[in-house]
């Protein structure tokens, strides 16, 4: 597998002057921190050298929307906002099981088991809004929910590696959870890839949307 560090798309984000990115997000609950922190305890013992999000910042992503610029016309996004709730709304809320490790080029991340539904999301708004939300190569059969605990510093990760291939981390329990709303965020990619310390601050709250009935 061929690594890549944060530095590789660093500099592109401060050479574009973009530094702002809105998505949509389903933030982890509380109660399932303990088990995905203490995975990240045993990663930092064998290498401290990478980023390690901060607990409040465990989420799974589930759509990223894109850079929004001062010139943004507030109506068409306001548009756009409302075609997204009413996607959502007609999904029913659902669980989701966190359970095992995987790699991918960036980092190391908790599987998402949800059956699913998050993809069916993901593609839903990809097609609905083609042209009007940013385009991933992320997006919908190449859609992966998951949950980053680690984004690699160093392209010398095989520790790492060994650690996540290791006997149990495939299976690992970290625990389940219900899906009711899923929010959009603004994230200042800046602070979202510096130290802890700043991390807090990354991302900006901006709307949630509920699923089914729970549509207020």
């Amino acid at each position: 597998m061929e690594v890549t560090p944060i530095s590789e798309y660093w500099a592109h984000i401060l050479d574009s002057g973009e530094t702002t990115y809105d998505g949509l997000i389903y933030r982890i609950p509380p109660r399932l921190w303990r088990a995905l922190a203490g995975i990240q305890k045993e990663l930092k013992a064998i290498d401290s050298r990478q980023l390690y999000p901060s607990p409040g910042n465990f989420h799974i992503p589930v759509k990223g929307l894109g850079y929004l610029s001062e010139q943004v016309d507030l109506d068409k996004y306001e548009r756009t906002l409302s075609k997204i709730e009413e996607i959502i709304s007609e999904f029913n809320s659902f669980e989701i099981d966190l359970c095992g490790l995987g790699i991918f080029p960036t980092g190391i991340y908790a599987r998402v088991n949800d059956g699913g539904k998050f993809k069916a999301i993901n593609e839903r708004i990809s097609e609905e809004l083609r042209g009007q939300v940013d385009a991933s190569a992320y997006d919908a059969d190449s859609y992966v929910p998951h949950v980053t605990l680690a984004s690699f510093n160093t392209k010398d990760v095989t520790k790492l590696v060994d650690k996540v291939n290791s006997t149990g981390m495939n299976k690992y329990e970290f625990g389940q959870a219900g899906v009711f709303e899923i929010e959009s965020v603004r994230t200042n990619l800046i602070l979202a890839l510096g130290p802890e310390e700043t991390q807090d601050r990354a991302y900006s709250y901006i709307r949630s949307f509920w699923l089914g009935k729970f549509k207020h």
